[in-house]
């Protein structure tokens, strides 16, 4: 029997755009209680441009899909710069994060590191999907990003649950974190049902191709 990709599994798709909201959804109520109005609505945006995606694959409409990944990748680019250059370095945050020792340092390494590679995808995303040839290179390198950014989410999370902050930031981060989790396992799912779709479609040519010539 042949086993199915989890990339290509729909269902799969479906459970990650709906834990990516529900967790986006407790992250925007926790961030109420704080008053963060201006975060709340980045939030927003992210989560209806991830529901907006996977609706548009239901539907086969195969450009707009693309142009709202890209619309995903820069919220997400976005929310990483806003929390590494606007609340860590601006604010002078990271200082909180240096004092509680090594889980805060990693918590400060990772966030920067998330941030890279979130540049690092959406660049690639543009490049791989409206330049007029291919580019494999550019494919590999943002599997490796995309990889590498998975990893870094992970420390983010194990390294938000040691940091010593009230409960209420804590899940709020670590929350903002699962749902990107969600979000990225949903724009990978998509890509690989867009590839798939790409090579199925340049069978058929062939195989069109082939039976001209053997008639």
């Amino acid at each position: 029997m042949k086993r199915e990709s989890v990339y290509l599994n729909e269902r799969f798709m479906a459970a990650a755009c709906i834990f990516a909201a529900i967790t986006g959804l407790i992250h925007c109520v926790l961030l109420q209680s704080e008053g963060l109005s201006f975060t709340r609505f980045i939030v927003f945006v992210k989560l209806i441009t991830s529901v907006a995606v996977f609706l548009s694959f239901r539907h086969y409409k195969w450009d707009v899909v693309k142009g709202l990944m890209g619309g995903v990748l820069f919220s997400l680019m976005f929310q990483d710069a806003f929390l590494v250059l606007g609340k860590l370095w601006q604010e002078a945050d990271f200082d909180k994060y240096l004092v509680v020792g090594i889980q805060g340092s990693i918590y400060l390494a990772s966030a920067g590191m998330s941030f890279l590679m979130t540049i690092i995808i959406t660049i690639n995303h543009f490049v791989i999907n409206y330049a007029n040839h291919g580019n494999p290179e550019s494919v590999e390198f943002s599997r490796m990003a995309v990889i590498f950014k998975f990893i870094v989410l992970d420390l983010l999370i194990i390294s938000n649950s040691m940091l010593g902050f009230a409960p209420v930031v804590l899940w709020k981060n670590a929350l903002m974190y699962l749902t990107d989790l969600a979000i990225l396992a949903l724009l990978v799912c998509i890509e690989s049902q867009l590839d798939s779709f790409k090579i199925l479609h340049e069978e058929l040519i062939k195989q069109r191709r082939e039976a001209k010539k053997t008639a």
